[in-house]
Order: structure tokens, then C-alpha cells, then sequence
């Protein structure tokens, strides 16, 4: 590929990735990753998307034994599963949204089940409560991806004393700030979960934007 058709691209990823953080409905966040799928790995690369091996540097240093049952929420393609492969965790499992993303993620052997289930629907999720000792997710909940209330589902997957930690953008100014902040201190106030450690900043998350990764232990 040529520097001038690299360009034109990445012009073109940038669109998509504007369009990827769009306020969307369940059913529409699911049509736009299936078209992505095939090409996924491939065109997140261009643009540099440094998020699951950033995620993955600041979990090792939670020191988490290695034989932990792992929840990866929004896996897509499995680059995060991969990274907590790469660390020696092999007990992980994943779950989607997007029958594509799954299918490509299902050949590079990192997972033992692979779940699809999209949240924000009607449907029953497909795990049982209290299955995990950690779960994990690296850009998939925000706008346009996993609403933030579906963090009290997430919670549920966990067990008691176990770990929710995720790497996201820092949520914009207003009503979306204000949602994130409602659900993180209901979960606090209601004794359901508490902070490990502050929020830890880490740069280039893709391009020149810089991202939060969150830990939260289930009381």
C-alpha cells in the first residue's frame, strides 16, 4: 500500500471511528460491528489502537494469580484476550455482541466459551451470576458501545471479592459524564462494589488520546 492510499484509509477510518462512538441503539451497534468484523484487526492497527496491550500492562501490576476465571466483555476480536494470554492467563471466556467479531476471534484459540449477548436488550444473559473472579473489558463500554448501567449486569457476573476492571476514554463533559459518575457512586453507595486504586491515566490510547483504567473489587 502506497503512503497516498494509507492516507485516503486512514481519512476514511477516521469517519468510521467518529461513527463507532455514536450514541446508538443495542440492535444498531451490533449491525455496524458485524460489517467491521472480517476487516477489524487489520484497519484498528493503522490508527494505531495501543488500548488492549496498555490495559494489559497495568493489570500485571495488580499482581492477580493466574488461575483466575476471567470474564473479557466486548472481546470483539480477542486482542485483550490475547494480551492476558501472553501474561499466563488461560481460564478466560469471552463475550459480544457480534457473531462476527466472535467467529474471528474463536480461531486464534484463546478462549474456552465464547458467549454472544449484547447488552442494553431484553435478552437473558447467557452467564450465571457470581461465575467469574474477574472481568475485563478494553474500549467496549462507552457510546456507541455498552451503556454504563450495564455495569450492574457486569457486576453480577462477578463473584464476591472479585475484580471489574476496564480501560476506557474519559467520558465527555454533561449528561454523558453525569450518567458514568451516577452508576460508579450508586454501585459505591449501595455497598455493591468499591475502588482498588484511582483511576490510572495512560496515553495514546489510540492516536494522541489518552484513557483511564479503572479497577473496582465486588463487596
Amino acid at each position: 500500500m502506497s503512503d497516498t492510499d494509507k492516507s485516503r484509509r486512514i481519512k476514511d477510518l477516521d469517519a468510521f471511528l467518529e461513527e463507532s462512538l455514536r450514541e446508538k441503539q443495542p440492535e444498531e451497534v451490533k449491525e455496524f460491528y458485524e460489517s467491521w468484523a472480517n476487516t477489524y484487526d487489520e484497519e484498528v492497527s493503522l490508527f494505531n489502537y495501543n488500548g488492549p496491550k496498555l490495559m494489559a500492562k497495568e493489570f500485571a501490576k495488580l499482581n492477580v494469580p493466574k488461575n483466575v476465571e476471567v470474564i473479557d466483555i466486548a472481546a470483539g476480536t480477542g486482542a485483550l484476550g490475547e494480551e492476558l494470554k501472553a501474561l499466563g492467563y488461560t481460564c478466560i471466556d469471552a463475550l459480544d455482541g457480534t457473531k462476527g467479531m466472535l467467529e474471528v476471534a474463536r480461531k486464534k484459540n484463546i478462549y474456552r466459551n465464547l458467549f454472544q449477548f449484547l447488552f442494553g436488550c431484553d435478552d437473558k444473559s447467557p452467564i450465571t451470576n457470581g461465575t467469574y473472579d474477574l472481568a475485563v473489558s478494553c474500549g467496549g463500554i462507552g457510546p456507541g458501545h455498552i451503556p454504563y448501567s450495564a455495569f450492574h449486569d457486569i457486576l453480577a457476573m462477578v463473584k464476591q471479592g472479585g475484580l471489574v476492571c476496564w480501560l476506557t476514554v474519559n467520558p465527555k463533559e454533561g449528561e454523558e459524564k453525569e450518567t458514568f459518575n451516577s452508576v460508579i457512586t450508586e454501585l459505591k453507595d449501595s455497598g455493591k462494589w468499591e475502588a482498588v486504586q484511582d483511576p490510572v491515566r495512560v496515553e495514546e490510547f489510540y492516536k494522541k488520546e489518552f484513557a483511564l483504567f479503572y479497577v473496582m473489587k465486588k463487596l
